[in-house]
């Protein structure tokens, strides 16, 4: 299964395309029927240093409000839909359920503002497809996630007329024994949000989280010779590199693909005064990915930047992990 989401401090996470994304923010609201991402006339990014790894991006944005007074707006970080019909751990990540992790919070988002970490509140929606079917959900009295696999449990111990409802708008299907489980068909988004006051000058936002990245039944196609190479620029030094590493070792790096999406900062005012992407995962694999037009290599073979920056494409980065 592969996954694509959206962030970066209004991250909009998208499921379901060849890499997991996130997005830059957004002054966002949370009316009936999902999310609306408003431009913001008062407040630019001075800076944002973002850095990417296929199992970890943080962002630093440092924000500049020209107004003269405070201004509160509501940021919304919105995280990766995912299907709970693929089971518990698709969601549940044993990584973070072991830990203790809030499992809703499955993508291990953090927030820090000067400095201080905020605890946002926690919004939740189903989806059919492009379908928000949250409230109808909530309307027969269905959980959208009980957190594991209670889910199921908790399916099947609904009124039988509720279920067959449920079975006929396509939102579950029921295991043929007779005390089966039932199965959720739908996709669950949590959206964490929270009141942020900028105070005229410089606000400092700092974000984590961890990518939902993707991944393919067909990892052939992400290598040198592939059809999806030319998606992520797979040339020169890096092809070689990866076509040696697959020569030389006993089994082949495996592709994961993480996607960030950029252009939601054209909803600040103005540019984006400094901008540096560093793509590193601290493992030493290898990455590709087609550079966004106006950045410029700072010379490591990580890092790239730019000034009065205007994203016009998003990131889809493919990362080479070997696995021994």
């Amino acid at each position: 299964m592969q996954h694509k989401m959206i962030p970066a401090l209004t991250v909009l996470a998208i499921l379901g395309s060849a890499a997991a994304a996130m997005a830059n923010g957004a002054v966002s609201e949370f009316p009936a029927g999902g999310i609306v991402f408003k431009p913001e006339k008062d407040i630019s990014i001075a800076s944002e240093d973002l850095e990417i790894g296929w199992d970890l991006i943080r962002v630093r944005y440092v924000f500049m409000s020209s107004a003269s007074e405070p201004l509160q707006r509501t940021i919304g970080f919105p995280m990766a839909r995912v299907s709970l019909a693929d089971g518990p751990d698709n969601i549940g990540n044993t990584t973070r359920a072991e830990s203790g992790d809030d499992p809703h919070n499955y993508m291990a988002f953090e927030v820090a503002v000067n400095g201080k970490p905020l605890v946002p509140a926690l919004h939740e929606y189903a989806w059919s497809g492009d379908t928000n079917v949250t409230g109808k959900l909530l309307a027969l009295g269905v959980p959208l996630f009980a957190g594991d696999i209670g889910t199921y449990g908790k399916l099947a111990k609904l009124p039988e007329n509720t279920i067959g409802e449920l079975t006929r708008q396509k939102l579950v299907v029921k295991e043929s024994r007779e005390d089966g489980w039932v199965i959720p068909l739908w996709d669950y988004q949590s959206v964490y949000e929270w009141t942020q006051t900028f105070a005229p000058g410089k606000t400092i936002v700092e974000i984590a989280y961890r990518p939902l990245f993707g991944t393919s039944y067909d990892s052939h196609s992400y290598y040198e010779d592939g059809a999806g190479a030319p998606l992520y620029c797979l040339e020169g030094e890096i092809r070689d590199r990866l076509a040696r590493a697959r020569r030389e070792q006993i089994s082949s790096p495996v592709p994961f693909t993480v996607g960030y999406i950029l252009q939601t900062a054209t909803n600040w005012h103005g540019p984006i005064g400094e901008f540096r992407l560093t793509v590193s995962d601290g493992h030493g694999s290898l990455f590709s990915f087609c550079v966004p037009e106006g950045l410029k290599p700072a010379g490591d073979g990580t890092s790239w930047v730019a000034e009065d920056f205007v994203p016009s494409s998003d990131l889809d980065i493919v990362f080479y992990v070997q696995d021994n």
